[in-house]
């Protein structure tokens, strides 16, 4: 007893004698971070499964309480009520006129944000360019948005070392880079990389955003010459009058197929004395499919009164139309995650005696093939149901006839002729390459289909690597067409 309480004091004293870098590091030997957060190519990860973070932005936390006397106890309405999965609190530059109190009014809705299953993005909410022309801010503190890079250095000095050992405090650099002259990707990205090093001198491996030009809305040039580092995403603005300046595309600059953007600011006012004025047919629903379409992180901008948009009215409890369309579309992207845990578990167990029989390779065939067939993941009951009869070898109830041409056209090149659908062979033929139906359990036979992989290669020309090659190796193998 006497020598384990003698290496206890030991370890502890050693603890104590570190700096907080190394004590972290020690830490992670006897327990794992709940939660961890990185970036792998463009996709996010959280505890090694992909995410899309999906949430809204509620402001300044100094100015929610101070002014607008909020508490923190909204976090467990937006993680509960509104099924976000992350938030983004935005810090002015002017901290420095209270910075005792922005500290630690900041440190309590960070961490009652995380206590409600929240991820957090940290924003420094500067608008104006490193050392140039910035935007005053007509408030009654009389604060701005100042943008001294030193002042910036000093509040991510700060943030690196307070929130280091939390992975799920994700750092935005830099809010909206304006100027009243043009501004290029290669001005910006010198002030970022100072930041970028600066936050990781201290130990921090936290996710890091930066942003583009012109209010972080222009991204071009940013794929060609990325910051250089780990764990970096890139921050996208898009309200109603950004796609005057540049088309989304244009300003998007396909940047997300290889770093996660994340769009921390967007909406609109579906009052047309507002600014930020437009409709959901021109704004709304296109920007939200875009956003699902590219697997974009999001927050919505704003889960407040008066910071227009705004998705409450005055009273801070009846939505504006625009809070109703966040509030859905965050309900929408819950209940789809759901369903996705479920076709999750289809590929992992089955859901019926036949479909548990396949190998967990042949059940995800079902769903690639469903997904190639109608261009989506399944996200409702039938589809499910659809998916089970793919499993089970028979044509979905949804029909796809894009996915059915497909196939008549890869017929043709097979057997030289357009099937006759009335012939059973050949419509089993096209079903089996439209939508991948496999065999049921116990009924495969390896030497039809090593003859099916040699026709499909004298055919194409090549071995079957796609799931469209490999259900039509199926097709030669089971159908019976000649």
């Amino acid at each position: 007893m006497k020598k384990i309480t003698i290496l206890a004091v030991l370890i502890f004293g050693v603890f104590f004698l570190l700096d907080r870098g190394a004590q972290a590091g020690l830490l992670d030997f006897f327990y794992t971070t709940k939660d961890k957060l990185a970036i792998e190519g463009n996709r996010v990860f959280f505890n090694g499964g992909p995410i899309v973070l999906s949430g809204v932005a509620v402001g300044d936390p100094y100015f929610r309480q101070t002014t607008y006397r909020r508490t923190a106890e909204d976090y467990k309405t937006i993680s509960e009520e509104w099924q976000a999965n992350t938030v983004r609190l935005s810090i002015h530059p002017s901290f420095v006129k209270d910075e005792k109190r922005v500290k630690k009014i900041l440190e309590e809705e960070i961490e009652s944000a995380r206590k409600n299953n929240l991820l957090v993005i940290l924003d420094y909410h500067v608008i104006g360019f490193p050392n140039s022309w910035f935007k005053p801010l007509d408030q009654p503190e009389s604060f701005s948005y100042d943008s001294n890079f030193k002042t910036a250095m000093d509040f991510w000095k700060y943030a690196a070392v307070k929130y280091r050992d939390d992975p799920g405090v994700i750092f935005e650099l830099w809010n909206e880079p304006a100027d009243k002259k043009e501004r290029k990707w290669a001005d910006l990205k010198p002030y970022m990389e100072r930041l970028y090093s600066l936050i990781r001198s201290q130990g921090a491996n936290n996710i890091i955003i930066s942003p583009g030009v012109y209010w972080s809305y222009d991204l071009r040039g940013t794929k060609g010459s990325p910051l250089s580092g780990k764990n970096i995403g890139y921050a996208w603005h898009n309200y109603p009058f950004s796609g005057k300046y540049l088309s989304w595309s244009t300003a998007l600059d396909n940047l997300n197929e290889k770093y996660p953007v994340f769009v921390t600011e967007w909406g609109f006012s579906a009052d047309p004395s507002k600014r930020h004025f437009a409709t959901l047919d021109a704004y709304g629903q296109p920007l939200k499919k875009l956003l699902k379409d590219k697997k974009l992180n999001f927050t919505a901008w704003c889960w407040h009164t008066p910071w227009d948009p705004r998705m409450f009215e005055n009273n801070w409890t009846d939505l504006t139309p625009y809070g109703k369309f966040v509030k859905n579309f965050l309900s929408e992207i819950k209940a789809e995650e759901k369903f996705a845990e479920r076709v999750n578990d289809f590929i992992t167990r089955g859901s019926d005696e036949n479909s548990s029989r396949l190998g967990e390779g042949e059940r995800r065939g079902a769903v690639n093939s469903f997904e190639a067939a109608f261009l989506r993941s399944p996200v409702s009951e039938e589809d499910l149901s659809d998916l089970l009869r793919i499993a089970n070898g028979l044509a979905p109830a949804q029909k796809s006839e894009q996915a059915e041409n497909r196939a008549k056209n890869n017929f043709k090149l097979i057997y030289g002729r357009s099937p006759v659908m009335t012939n059973k062979n050949d419509a089993l033929s096209i079903k089996i390459m439209a939508y991948g139906l496999r065999q049921k359990a116990g009924s495969r036979n390896l030497g039809y289909e090593s003859s099916g992989v040699t026709t499909f290669k004298k055919i194409f020309r090549t071995l079957p690597k796609t799931c469209e090659h490999w259900n039509i190796v199926q097709a030669i193998a089971y159908s019976g067409a000649r």
